[in-house]
Formats: structure tokens, sequence, C-alpha cells
């Protein structure tokens, strides 16, 4: 019998585009969320005395996502191992970046390879969405990956020795690594083989002196 009506909350929101409006949306005040709950009225406007109804509106809680801290890996081990977590939804997705995520995008704690463009560029930035969401809207995290610079190793130049004088003066250079260990051949490093500027003296045999022998560094 009546054409006109008005909203009233027990909370502290506002409705859009006002309270006379039948069809108008609640928008909760962060208490009205807190309070868990909020009680809206509806009432009649006429001649006649109003009649009401209520609706009760319940908050759940909302989605959290985290996509763990920030990560610097070294760019000849690019391999970035996540760790994300989520609550109240069900699940999560990564994305970002033009690399591979393994063994798929929905693991939380999926290892992602990025693409040599990406190391180049020096970092890039992962999110992490929730999914499974219900009737909330999910929520996003990101992560920013920083590639560091390879070590690099360099043994020097190739050298020759003579039978009865088997013993070679190193000189090997490392940057970004804080040392170098010595490998390959029979013989004997001195004073180790974990010192870069070192002695080789092969031993007095058929293979260490017929032989070209290969030292590496690494």
């Amino acid at each position: 019998g009546a054409t006109t009506g008005i909203w009233k909350s027990n909370g502290s929101g506002t409705f859009v585009p006002n309270n006379t409006t039948l069809n108008a949306k609640d928008v909760p005040s962060n208490g009205d969320i807190l309070a868990g709950n909020v009680r809206l009225t509806l009432a009649s406007t006429s001649i006649c005395f109003p009649e009401t109804d209520q609706v009760n509106i319940t908050f759940t809680p909302a989605p959290t996502v985290n996509a763990g801290v920030d990560q610097t890996v070294c760019g000849n081990n690019p391999a970035v191992s996540l760790g994300g977590t989520v609550t109240i939804a069900t699940g999560g997705v990564w994305s970002g970046g033009a690399g591979s995520f393994a063994p798929n995008a929905a693991a939380l704690n999926a290892t992602y390879t990025p693409t040599a463009g990406e190391i180049s560029s020096g970092s890039l930035t992962l999110y992490l969405t929730t999914t499974g969401n219900g009737t909330c809207y999910p929520e996003v995290d990101s992560m920013v990956v920083t590639f560091g610079p390879a070590p690099t190793a360099n043994a020097g130049v190739n050298q020759s020795v003579c039978e009865n004088n088997r013993n070679a003066t190193l000189a090997g250079l490392v940057t970004i690594a804080t040392g170098g260990v010595w490998s390959g051949g029979a013989g004997t490093f001195s004073p180790n083989n974990a010192s870069l500027d070192t002695h080789f003296e092969s031993i007095k045999s058929l293979s260490d002196t017929a032989l070209p022998q290969e030292l590496k560094i690494l």
C-alpha cells in the first residue's frame, strides 16, 4: 500500500545514493565490519502507520595472502624457491614474469625459473593472488626477485714446462666469489690447492709428462 520507504541501520555505514532509495547499496563502516554484523531496517512511508522489515548482514573474514620476502639470487643459479601463504581462501596462483613455475603456478611453494632476458634486466616482480575466495574479492601480494652477478674464474694462460723442471707457477683470478680451489692433474699444489697464487708440480710419469695437464679453478 506504500510506494516509498526509508532505510535505517544500527551501524554507522552509509546508503548509496541515499537511504530513501529502495534498491540502495549499504556501504558499511570499519566499525560495522569489525563488529561482524549490521542490522538494516526498511520502513514504509505513507499516510498509514509504517511497516518495517529487517535484514541482518554478517561480515566474514577477508582472505589474506603473503608472497614472502624479497629475494636475491645469483645469475648462474637463478631458480627462485617460492613459499607463499594464504588464509581464508582455498589457494593461490602465481603470476608475473615470462619464465616458468614448477610444478605449476598454483603451487604455493613452486620454483620459478626466469628467462635469460629477466636475468639480464636485473630484477622482476612476482605476484600471488588468492583463489577460492567465496564472496570476497581476491587479495594480491608481490615479491621482488633481484639477480646478482655470477662469479667468474680465470685460471690464466696455458703454460709449457720442461720435464726436468715440472713446477708451474699459477696465478688464478676470481670475482664475486670469496676464493677458489684448483683441481686436475695427478701432481701436487704448493702451498695448497685453495691458494690462487700457488705452484703445481706434476709427477714424473708418462701421464703427467707426455700428455697436457688441464688444471681448473672452481
